[in-house]
Formats: structure tokens, sequence, C-alpha cells
């Protein structure tokens, strides 16, 4: 049974558990038959509940593993869901006339979601263990280009996936270090001797994923046939695939696989209803900051003469605009405690909603970048700019400032447009606030730290201990 299985068998447990604990909490020794706390009263709302939450369950890809493991989009996923629950919950008993106390559902409203998340980190630590699922088996990817480094990281986020990666078969690069900085042991081979083979064994490397965009045909068919050979699991990448550019469907006709690339589009209606929730939702919050917006742009002009400034950014399309903020330097040299706190809880960027508000921006969606930068996006970069730009987005609640590289934040972004749907906005939105939470009560001059798999090449267990030079 897959683990999602598992997972939504033992939400549905903790949905009983979690309903019981609220009534027992409400009503204490009345619990039983004949008594305000009968069970059997709230059979039905535990009927609606379990059948909602199944529903939304697979709906919003609520197991935790979906995407990658982040903790962060795992509450705010889990938060988002639990509220549309209670939703349905209090319509159904509105419908049905029936009087349920309002106590209960809101005590089950706050024990629910703790017990949800506990069962996704718990299944994560099950599944992570070696002492219970064995250590994974040795995994070298050929290749080092962009899809080759990016499996290495969706292969660190899914401890689900039994892949052991501890290094890269390079055919380019011309020497081999570890981590500490000392040169790898051993002798550097040619692909095309197959001595490769030995240094495989010789690391108890099990299994080999292709991901070189363009291997020599015959060396390449050697090498697959050895390794099947030695009993390696090999695995493809197929060839001309781009990351996060179309939707992959494997397609087999008689043992002749085929590989369906999709591109994402919306439909009228969902891009109508997101312009729609972007127009409510902008208006609603520019009404509601309004008047801390007029304070703070007061002291702003009194300080640098003029209360906004207009940045040039390229929005949908590569279309320039004029992207509002308060007149605050981005990263001033002595900046004042005023000027601080703005820069730290992000308040320079609420006159973006009035972006939002006239059609520029998006409330969530790829961050918008100036013109300078644009220009020098490759083909692959360019695909970010056919959705509205946003005020927030994917990678900014992964730490991706705009002093970040486009290329990194090119990277989430696609994955956003590939995979949007209403409840990724709302849960983007959830985890926009959290970050600015938690970045808001960090120490002076603390930011969010950076996603840099070069920094962090310990925790993707990413040794390039493998080189086979010049084909």
């Amino acid at each position: 049974m897959k683990i999602r299985h598992w997972i939504i068998l033992l939400d549905l447990a903790w949905t009983l558990s979690a309903l019981a604990t609220a009534v027992v909490l409400r009503y204490g020794s009345e619990i039983g038959p004949g008594h305000a706390g009968d069970l059997t009263r709230y059979f039905p709302i535990a009927c609606v509940t379990v059948s909602v939450w199944i529903l939304l369950y697979f709906n919003m890809n609520l197991d935790g593993f979906q995407g990658g493991w982040h903790l962060p989009t795992i509450v705010s996923r889990v938060i988002v869901a639990v509220f549309l629950l209670m939703a349905f919950v209090l319509a159904f008993a509105f419908l049905t006339r029936h009087y349920y106390s309002r106590l209960v559902l809101f005590y089950f409203a706050a024990v629910f979601p703790f017990g949800l998340v506990g069962l996704r980190c718990l299944a994560h630590s099950l599944v992570a263990s070696e002492s219970l699922y064995g250590v994974a088996p040795r995994c070298v990817i050929l290749g080092n280009g962009p899809v080759a480094r990016e499996l290495a990281r969706k292969i660190a986020s899914h401890p689900e996936i039994k892949f052991n990666v501890v290094g890269f078969l390079n055919a380019c690069e011309a020497e081999a270090f570890n981590l500490a900085g000392g040169r790898i042991a051993g002798p550097l081979v040619s692909l095309s001797t197959l001595q490769v083979l030995s240094l495989l064994k010789q690391n108890n490397i099990r299994q080999i994923i292709v991901a070189t965009p363009q291997p020599d045909r015959s060396e390449f068919q050697k090498l697959v046939h050895a390794c099947q050979e030695a009993a390696m699991q090999v695995y493809l990448v197929p060839q001309g695939y781009g990351l996060y550019l179309s939707e992959a469907e494997l397609v087999d006709i008689d043992g002749l696989p085929l590989l369906s690339l999709r591109e994402p589009k919306p439909s009228i209606v969902a891009v109508i209803a997101k312009r729609g929730v972007d127009f409510l939702l902008s208006l609603g919050m520019l009404a509601l900051v309004s008047p801390l917006l007029t304070v703070v742009a007061f002291f702003v002009t009194l300080r640098n003469g003029k209360a906004f400034s207009a940045e040039l950014r390229c929005g949908e399309n590569g279309i320039p605009f004029k992207m509002y903020r308060l007149n605050v330097e981005r990263h001033p040299v002595n900046p004042r405690p005023f000027e601080r706190l703005l820069l730290r809880w992000s308040l320079t960027e609420i006159p973006q909603l009035w972006n939002v508000l006239r059609g520029d921006m998006s409330l969530v969606g790829p961050r918008p970048e100036s013109p300078e930068r644009v220009k020098y996006y490759s083909d692959w970069q360019h695909k970010r700019l056919k959705v509205p730009a946003g005020v927030t987005g994917l990678a900014q609640v992964h730490g991706l400032r705009d002093r970040h590289s486009s290329e990194e934040k090119t990277r989430f972004d696609l994955q956003y447009i590939l995979h949007w749907s209403p409840f990724l906005d709302i849960t983007l939105i959830v985890q926009t606030l959290w970050a600015l939470l938690t970045r808001g009560l960090e120490s002076r001059g603390a930011s969010a730290p950076a996603f840099d798999l070069e920094a962090n090449r310990d925790e993707f267990r990413v040794r390039e201990i493998i080189d086979a030079n010049r084909t």
C-alpha cells in the first residue's frame, strides 16, 4: 500500500478521535445516552467530516510528501484544509437544522490540525529511518547539468524514494574533489574505457540514473549494458526533457515507451477566478492596512521627501510596468530603526497591493524583475513570464529574495506555474504570513537563509566521488 493511503487511514482514525476528544472536553462527565454529551448525536457530523476530508486530502495532496518534504508547506496546507472542512461542517449543520455545541466544533478545529501535523512528522521519521527500512542503495547520477542537479535536490526532499545519491558521474570535469577539499583517490578514467564500471563496483553503487542531455550513443549503450550485467538498476531521464516546462505522462505501446509532454494551460474560468480573488483580497487588505500605511507614509515623507517610489519591472509576457513601494532603500548602509523595522517586516511592499488592483500583478506568482535582468534571461527563464507577476511566490516562501540569482528563483517559479491551483495560492499566502512573522521576530540584521545547493551539499548527501573524464 502506498504511503499516502496509510496516511489517509491514520487521518480518518484521528478525525474520529479528535471529534470524540472535543465532546469529552465539552461535556466531561455528562457523556452517555440520554445526556447532552451523547456521542450518537455527532454521528452525522462524523460522516460529513470523514467524507469531506477524503475529498480534500486527494485534491490538495495533503499527505505531506507530494512536492517534497517541507514542514511550513505542510502546516499551511493543513490549516487551509481544516478551515475548508469546518466551512462544510457548519454549512451542513445549518442546512440540516441540527444543533451542535459550538464549543465542541471549536475544540475539534483546535485539536484536529495538531494531530494531522504530528502524524505526518511521524510518517516522515519512520520513512527516513534506516533502522526500520534499511540503508537505501547507493546511487550515482550520470550528468552534472541542471536536470541532474535538480534530480539530486528532489531525491533529497523525498525520503520515501529509496535513492541514496552519493555522487555524479561527470564526463566533463577534469578532476574530482570531496567535500573536505581533498582529491579523490584512484584513477580518473575515460568513459570510453568502461573502467568506470570498476569504480562503480568499488564504491558499491547499486543504482545509476542517466540524466545527461546527449550521451555518446555507442559508449552510453555499452555502459548501460555493463551496469545491467553487474546487477545495477538503471534509470533514464528522457532526452530533451526540460525542467518544469511540461507535464509528463508515460504511454506504453507494447513495450515501447512514449513520453507525452503537455504544457499546462489554465482554463479561462480559472484565470477569471484568480483575477477576481486578487481584486477582492487586495481591496480588502488595502482597506485594512490603510490607517497604518497612512502613518508610515507620513514618516517616510518626512525622512526621504516623498512617500512612494516606482520601479520599472517586467510582468506577464515581459510587458514593463511601474511597481510601487515605500520610498525606502532596499539595502541601506546605515538604516534608522524605523527603516529597519519596515524592511524586516516587508512593510515597504504594501503599496504593491495597488498594482494588484490595477491588474499589473497578482497576489501570488513569480516576483517581477527589472528589464536589465530580463534581457539576459535564457529561454528556460522566459517561461516564468507566462503568468502575472506576484507580490509573493513559491521562491519567496523558500527564502529567496531580490539579491538571489534569477535561475534559482525560476526553478521555484516554474514549479508554481506547473502545479498551480487555487489551493496552492491560499497556502502560499499563509506561508508568506508565517515567513514574515518569523523573520520579523528574528534578531536585528538577521535574514532568512538562502537555499544554496553548493553551501548545503552535506544535507543532500551529494559527493562528487566519481569522475569520468573527456568522453
